[in-house]
């Protein structure tokens, strides 16, 4: 899963850097908005895989945590 992890982030990296990038002024609204889409999905999944990847007591904590609030 770790290898699954870094080929998403690469990935997100890249496509933030093109959408903050020059070229990404010259691509049409429609395709503007679904880019932007697919990076906040990217992302969504890269926060679930690095939940998965946690070590178990960090798992544990946060569960403490959030059961404490």
């Amino acid at each position: 899963m770790l290898g699954e992890f870094n080929e998403v982030n690469e990935r997100a990296v890249k496509l933030r850097d093109f959408i903050l990038g020059d070229k990404f002024k010259e691509v049409d609204n429609l395709n503007k908005d679904l880019l932007v889409a697919q990076l906040k999905a990217m992302e969504a999944y890269i926060s679930v895989l690095s939940i998965l990847n946690a070590p178990k007591d960090e798992i544990s904590e946060a569960q403490v945590v959030k059961e404490g609030e």
